[in-house]
């Protein structure tokens, strides 16, 4: 999914009042959001230019082509969730010829300037060589990034690669504890499956057991290794 910002930075306190004027009306009068957005956006928020893109996005290529515009102009102005935006267009095709090289471009951009989502998607791409050459290594950095970051799924990812010993050494109790700090259903169910297993890490059935219940509910996948410890 794209960054969507869900308040204003702006030092302007029209800026901010017209952005969240957009966010409170967003899902009655999506018209109304759009008008104030572009009022904002002319007056050089570069939240409301994102947010706004974010929802001309879904529109007609018209709308696309505005949104990518929208999302350089927020980028111009330092705003590192307009390029992370610009990395998605690029490599979904979205108001732009599909060209998953030029979205990871975007993508590190956006990564080198602090944005915790664009180092796990750019992490994601050299893990898997989508777009660019394929390099562990290379995702473990930016998992790592994004992990510090603070961003879940960055965390979990890392996680993924440090239990594995795939592009860093392998070390299980660092991967328990990236687990254990993202929170995410997906990682509780890979947490859990450490504990059953005893993989690196000391054998607890009654703490995995919490976790997949806990994560059962969202995660489908913990729920079917649950009721299989059950049965």
């Amino acid at each position: 999914m794209m960054d969507r910002p869900s308040r204003s930075s702006s030092s302007d306190p029209e800026a901010r009042r017209l952005f969240q004027l957009a966010l409170d009306s967003i899902e009655v009068d999506q018209e109304s959001a759009k008008d104030a957005l572009r009022k904002a956006s002319a007056i050089g928020c570069t939240d409301s230019m994102v947010l706004l893109g974010d929802i001309l996005i879904d529109g007609t290529e018209d709308d696309k082509k505005e949104a990518l515009g929208l999302f350089t102009k927020a980028y111009e102005a330092g705003n590192s969730m307009g390029s992370r935006n610009l990395g998605y267009c690029h490599a979904l095709g979205l108001g732009t010829p599909k060209d998953k090289a030029e979205g990871a471009r975007w993508y590190t951009i956006s990564a080198l300037s602090g944005n915790a989502k664009a180092q796990c998607n750019i992490g994601v791409m050299c893990e898997f060589g989508n777009g660019v050459p394929e390099d562990c290594a290379k995702a473990a950095e930016w998992y790592r990034m994004s992990a510090e970051n603070g961003y879940s799924r960055g965390m979990t990812n890392y996680a993924c690669l440090l239990r594995d010993g795939r592009g860093v050494p392998r070390d299980p109790e660092a991967a328990a504890m990236w687990f254990e700090r993202s929170g995410s259903p997906r990682s509780k169910r890979l947490l859990a499956l450490m504990l059953l297993a005893g993989d690196g890490i000391p054998k607890d059935e009654k703490k995995a057991t919490a976790l997949l219940e806990e994560a059962a509910v969202k995660d489908r996948k913990a729920a079917e290794i649950l009721a299989s410890l059950k049965s």
